[in-house]
């Protein structure tokens, strides 16, 4: 998943999961994993958000949640209120700052860090992609 998604999963990550959904409207492929704070800073520089890193409000909170992550035992990220920060990230980096959040020219994911611990973070990429169009993810041994 993580090959089609465009981003790595770092070789200290651990409890990595992924998963693919295919619908009619789009698919969805998710992927997560921990790393220690330092590990994780060191991730979201080398993968900055396209604009700036965002905090949840409760007024920012979507009223339909999706259940991706839920499926793999773990809180989904929209319903994380403390710890979390989040933004759109692209495979090459950021996009055109004038409009951060256009993702129209490659799958760009969206990503939510969660301080779930004094030393840990959980990353959430969460990418959605043309149903029927985009090529199926090749499954890993490693299961990411």
């Amino acid at each position: 998943m993580s090959g089609h998604m465009g981003f790595e999963v770092p070789a200290t990550a651990q409890d990595a999961q992924a998963a693919y959904r295919v619908t009619s409207q789009f698919d969805t492929g998710i992927l997560t994993f921990t790393l220690t704070r330092a590990e994780a800073d060191a991730y979201l520089k080398k993968h900055p958000s396209s604009g700036k890193w965002l905090t949840p409000t409760a007024t920012a909170q979507p009223t339909t949640r999706s259940k991706d992550f839920t499926r793999l035992g773990l809180p989904e990220p929209e319903t994380l209120t403390d710890g979390v920060r989040y933004g759109y990230v692209c495979p090459s980096g950021p996009k055109d700052l004038t409009n951060p959040y256009d993702t129209s020219d490659e799958n760009c994911s969206r990503l939510y860090a969660h301080e779930y611990s004094p030393d840990r973070t959980r990353i959430y990429l969460r990418t959605h992609f043309e149903p029927g169009i985009s090529p199926l993810p090749t499954p890993s041994a490693k299961g990411h």
